[in-house]
């Protein structure tokens, strides 16, 4: 390291960092003070910051690096499990879209309301994926005609999740949407927050507490809480006409369980289109 370089410090200690990995949600540090109390001369930690603070966590402290060594990579182990995990249910399109199946931006135009790709050098490695680039532009200054801020918010299709993006972040208007994000478009040109109806707010599932409930078709989705159990949340099915719900999935993080609901709606969503589009075929046939 560069005597010009500035070193950081965990906030409050001693402990400069001396490895950091940045996986999914958070980054796994390694830290050291070669003066520290008791000789605990090494730090393992996990960072994760929202949009006001960030905060330590899983802290781990030896005077063996390579039993802090190990900590570190187990950390990492489980990070990347969690991300192959959000990978998987919201895995629609893994190839990258490219320039060429985008109208370039035209920052005259308005583009709120439009699907857009970002450019895959905004999306950290691990999310550089075609499904993770596509986004429709909800609002944000930077999203009007000839802007003069930057800012934009978007919603992701395929999974729900909204986030905030610069205007020069944008790769292109999608010329051609994936059927899976047509299927999901209409779901999300609001600005969707799962709510709970009247009717589910008092519901519970086991011992579970219904916290989010999407409808689709005939077909309810739920997310119920239960921080007491060893998988405190999970995600059913209920179809119209049937008491209790059914084909629950079981998890153990928040955000997971999120995306698994909105998984599980989306796909019901495409299922749904196909069926529908397929009856308007077979009505066409059919005159």
């Amino acid at each position: 390291m560069s005597e010009n370089t500035e070193k950081r410090m965990v906030a409050g200690t001693g402990y400069e960092v001396i490895h950091a990995i940045i996986l999914g949600d958070r980054e796994v540090i390694i830290a050291e003070d070669m003066t520290a109390h008791n000789s605990q001369y090494y730090m393992k930690a996990e960072y994760r910051k929202n949009d006001i603070i960030g905060e330590y966590s899983n802290i781990i402290y030896d005077s063996d690096y390579n039993n802090i060594m190990q900590e570190f990579l187990e950390s990492l182990h489980s990070q990347l499990s969690l991300v192959k995990e959000l990978i998987y249910i919201s895995d629609y399109q893994p190839d990258i879209i490219t320039p060429a199946q985008c109208y370039p931006d035209d920052y005259s135009q308005n583009i709120e309301g439009k699907v857009v790709a970002l450019k895959p050098s905004v999306l950290r490695p691990e999310y550089r994926r075609g499904d993770n680039q596509l986004v429709y532009i909800m609002h944000g200054g930077g999203a009007k005609e000839n802007p003069k801020s930057t800012s934009i918010f978007c919603c992701h299709i395929n999974d729900g999740t909204t986030a905030k993006y610069e205007r020069h972040q944008i790769q292109g208007i999608i010329k051609e949407l994936p059927y899976w994000a047509d299927a999901q478009l209409d779901f999300y040109k609001i600005e969707y927050e799962p709510t709970i109806p009247e009717s589910t707010q008092e519901e519970k599932v086991g011992d579970y507490k219904i916290i989010m409930c999407l409808q689709v078709g005939n077909t309810k989705f739920v997310l119920g809480e239960n921080p007491k159990a060893p998988a405190p949340y999970a995600t059913w099915q209920q179809h119209e006409g049937r008491s209790g719900y059914d084909l629950g999935h079981y998890l153990t993080d928040r955000d997971v369980a999120v995306k698994d609901l909105n998984r599980r709606a989306g796909n019901a969503r495409v299922n749904l289109s196909a069926d529908m589009s397929k009856e308007q075929k077979d009505f066409q046939k059919a005159r």
